[in-house]
């Protein structure tokens, strides 16, 4: 008996071979079953009260005979299951299968500080491509700083050299202008005092055949009971225009004396005959922008000057290039 249970240990690898509270295998329980059922089938039975001392010894020798039969079954059925679990995983291969794999917890460890590696590797390679690159531009950009600051060097030395010269113009140019405004002043003022003594006619008519100086010297006479003679008119003639109507005449006298009777009787002309100074196109425009400034009151021209008179009854003289408000507020 103690060798069948040996043999069933060797076939199931030993009770040591299972890990407490580890549950047996079911092909061991069922040889345990069987031996179980051999076995009590061979049991002695209890002697029956009244037998002789050689029924006894005859009931012994059939048990053992019976024993020694069950025993070549059991030895049948060891080699049966033997055979059976030869295709059976034992613990002790399972334990030698996985006695090198990797836990969860290391192969985490061990991914992470592989990740780590590269990430460090990665970075340095980066950083280095980086510093390479970073070190390529700034040489490149402090080379076109240099070209930039000796090029801007020579433009400020350019510049400077401009604005001397600028400057020198500027100083020629305000001179210039300064004698350009006194010379257009003279000019002005040359041109205003040859006119000094013409008169400037409107709406007189024409005829055929017509004297000038005849018909207006009787004009005069009749209109402004102002006599004159042939030789106070020195010219007479009619100007081009494009105005509808009849075209202006310039009328020169021979002095002022005979211009200033005429000039102060002109109020009393009829038929819309008109008489006014012969003023040249500059002072023209400057009384033209005195009444457009309604600053005055009137604005007029005498002996080759234009003058204005503000409502407070201040009266002013302005020359071409005057400004009428600064000129006003510097009166006050």
């Amino acid at each position: 008996m103690e060798f069948i249970v040996s043999e069933i240990d060797i076939m199931s690898g030993g009770s040591n071979s299972l890990k407490p509270g580890q549950p047996r295998s079911t092909n061991i329980n069922t040889v345990q079953t069987l031996l179980k059922a051999k076995l009590g089938s061979t049991k002695e039975k209890a002697p029956k009260k009244g037998r002789t001392h050689s029924q006894l010894s005859n009931d012994s020798n059939n048990s053992i005979e019976f024993d020694l039969s069950g025993l070549d079954h059991i030895q049948k059925d060891l080699e049966e299951i033997k055979s059976s679990l030869q295709g059976v995983t034992k613990i002790t291969d399972l334990n030698e299968a996985t006695k090198d794999l990797v836990k969860s917890t290391e192969l985490e460890t061990l991914v992470t500080v592989i990740v780590n590696k590269l990430l460090n590797n990665f970075e340095s390679k980066l950083e280095t491509k980086f510093e390479t690159k970073l070190t390529q531009v700034t040489n490149n950009m402090q080379e076109k700083i240099d070209a930039l600051s000796l090029e801007n060097e020579n433009l400020k030395g350019q510049l400077d050299a401009t604005k001397n010269v600028l400057g020198n113009v500027k100083t020629t140019l305000n001179r210039n202008v300064i004698l350009t405004k006194d010379a257009t002043i003279q000019s002005n003022y040359n041109e205003q005092y040859s006119r000094k003594n013409n008169i400037k006619v409107f709406n007189m008519k024409k005829r055929d055949k017509q004297n000038l100086r005849e018909d207006f010297i009787d004009l005069v006479k009749k209109d402004l009971n102002v006599d004159l003679e042939l030789r106070d008119v020195v010219a007479i003639h009619r100007l081009p225009s494009d105005r509808p109507g009849e075209k202006p005449i310039i009328v020169r006298l021979f002095n002022s004396d005979a211009k200033r009777n005429v000039m102060r009787a002109k109020k009393n002309l009829k038929n819309n005959v008109r008489f006014v100074d012969d003023i040249t196109k500059q002072n023209h425009e400057l009384m033209k922008r005195m009444r457009d400034s309604n600053r005055f009151d009137s604005v007029w021209f005498y002996n080759c000057g234009i003058y204005g008179r503000t409502p407070d009854d201040k009266q002013f003289k302005f020359g071409l290039y005057d400004d009428i408000d600064i000129k006003i507020r510097q009166r006050r």
